[in-house]
Formats: C-alpha cells, structure tokens, sequence
C-alpha cells in the first residue's frame, strides 16, 4: 500500500471518479481503521466460548471459503470502518496506516488465543476463525492497493 500511494499528491489523493467510489486518501483512511477494527473483533471473538468444529466441518467451511467469489462492491464495509476525513492529508493517512498495521503486527506476535476455534460471521464468507481474520486482512490491504493503482491509472488517463 505505502509503495502505491508513492508519489501521489493532494489534488490526486482527494480525487473520485465518481461519487459512489472512494478516493485513495479514503481508501487509505478505511485501511488504517480497518486494521484496529480487526484487532478488536478477534479479542471479542477470543473472549467468548470456544466452539471447536471435527476436521470434515472445517475441510467444508475452507472449501466453501475459497469456491465463494467476491466481486468488487459485493462485501461493503461497514459504517464504523467507512471514510470520515479522519486524517488532514495523505501523508496522515500513511502514518496512521503503518500505526495500525504495527499494532497488529504486534497482537498476532503475541497473543496466546486459540485463534482456530473462536468465530466471526463475514458478511460474504460465513464464519472465519480468528486467524483466517488476520490473514484477511493482509489480502484486504492487497485488494485495496490495487484499486488505489486502479484510481492512479484512470487520474493519468484524465490528465491526457
């Protein structure tokens, strides 16, 4: 994410192709909430009673994990880890980002939770453990640093 934003100034930063879509500084803001967002659903989810599940019930869950398609808009984020122009500029948002990411980093480096027997429903997915939630959250990082790409593409198009 920090490489994709390299280089983008302000005007490019707070810039929408549409209304409907976010800009790379909202991206970027969602990406930073998102992350302490995560963390506080796995402590929660840790904090209830295991529900441990046999070997077919987990083959079955991961097989319908990875056949299940996500296409673009279908898992909407919600209210609390939407953009709120919390951060004053791109630079902010950055920082705020690697803070985060630094203090989920540090959680999954140090927590002792039974991470694959205490759930959370995805909206799209169904039940993730605890850990298939923090390895999401790398692919959410991945997921929106392309669409940052995706909106440096169309800002360069525009400029032509």
């Amino acid at each position: 994410m920090v490489e994709a934003v390299e280089g983008v100034s302000d005007e490019e930063a707070r810039w929408k192709p549409s209304p409907e879509r976010w800009s790379i500084l909202e991206y970027v803001e969602h990406l930073a909430i998102s992350d302490d967002g995560l963390i506080d659903l796995v402590k929660k989810v840790l904090a209830s009673p295991a529900t441990p599940e046999s070997a077919e019930e987990r083959e079955a869950r991961i097989a319908k994990i990875a056949s299940t398609k996500m296409e673009r808009g279908m898992n909407k984020a919600p209210e609390r880890l939407q953009p709120k122009a919390k951060f004053a500029n791109l630079q902010e948002a950055v920082a705020g980002f690697l803070e985060a990411r630094e203090r989920t980093l540090e959680f999954a480096r140090t927590t002792d939770g039974d991470l694959k027997n205490h759930f959370a429903p995805h909206s799209v997915l169904g039940p993730l453990d605890a850990l298939q939630w923090l390895l999401a959250n790398k692919d959410h990082v991945h997921t929106h640093s392309a669409h940052i790409k995706e909106l440096r593409e169309l800002w360069a198009k525009r400029a032509e």
